[in-house]
């Protein structure tokens, strides 16, 4: 078994004190629940000068409420979540998805920040969180900006910057998660699908279809929107699901298999 390699580890108590560590540090690493990042440790030919753990920093726990939408903290993890009435009731999609990662144990200890910030495109909540257009509050020793998830895994991850919270601006939203995987449900997902709409009179509206091909970011679906918005679920040609579906693949590596899993599970949607 790969050993770590020596570092520097330290504990802050705010989120100032995390970002004064990084600017001072030589390569700085995050820590969030450590579920992805020891294997990064051990297998990595780099090491990192100082690991800075977040896990005393109060300020990154919490789900709150608002009239804008719902707050989660960074350090959040997926077994809370799990446990939220406020989510719950707010969000399936995401509750599926977080009951479908990994063990009880790696859910005790994973949060939603570090599944976002890993930027690996096998993670399971990129897919949820962009179909419920999710932004994120990243704060570094000179300013704190609130930026869309897409444009956030788009750019270039920065050492020394904390991502605070987790920010959904829309409440009550219906939605769905399917995952797909070689064998048994803990396995890496090959594919993910995120469903999320607005229910009006039984009808879609505000629909958001995001896949996550564990190749490449998440990817939106904007003709199979299309096909769904201001239709009622169930009552939608399979064909046109189909032909949709083959008009979003073009020029992605959305197989013949994993288009036909996607158009089964949009199909049987109600």
């Amino acid at each position: 078994m790969p050993l770590l390699k020596e570092f520097r580890y330290h504990s802050p108590a705010t989120v100032g004190e995390a970002l004064k560590l990084a600017d001072k540090s030589k390569e700085p690493l995050l820590l969030a629940g450590g579920t992805l990042v020891l294997n990064y440790l051990k297998r990595s030919p780099r090491c990192p000068s100082d690991v800075i753990g977040l896990k005393k920093i109060k300020a990154l726990e919490g789900i709150k409420d608002s009239k804008e939408g719902v707050s989660v903290g960074a350090m959040t993890t997926i077994a809370e979540l799990l446990d939220s009435a406020l989510i719950k009731k707010s969000f399936p999609s995401l509750i599926q998805a977080c009951a479908r990662i990994a063990t009880t144990p790696i859910r005790n200890m994973a949060t939603i920040g570090g599944n976002c910030c890993s930027r690996f495109y096998w993670v399971d909540l990129p897919a949820v969180l962009e179909s419920l257009g999710a932004k994120v509050v990243v704060a570094t020793s000179r300013k704190k900006q609130i930026v869309s998830l897409r444009d956030f895994l788009s750019s270039k991850p920065s050492k020394k910057a904390v991502v605070t919270r987790i920010l959904f601006p829309r409440k009550d939203l219906w939605g769905c998660y399917f995952r797909y995987t070689k064998t048994m449900d803990v396995d890496i997902p090959s594919l993910g699908l995120a469903f999320a709409c607005r229910r009006n009179n039984s009808k879609c509206a505000d629909v958001r279809i995001i896949v996550n091909t564990t190749t490449s970011l998440p990817l939106e679906l904007k003709q199979t929107q299309k096909l769904f918005e201001a239709r009622e679920l169930g009552r939608i040609d399979p064909n046109q699901v189909r032909e949709c579906l083959d008009a979003d693949a073009k020029g992605t590596k959305l197989d013949e298999y994993r288009l036909s899993c996607l158009a089964a599970d949009l199909g049987n949607l109600k």
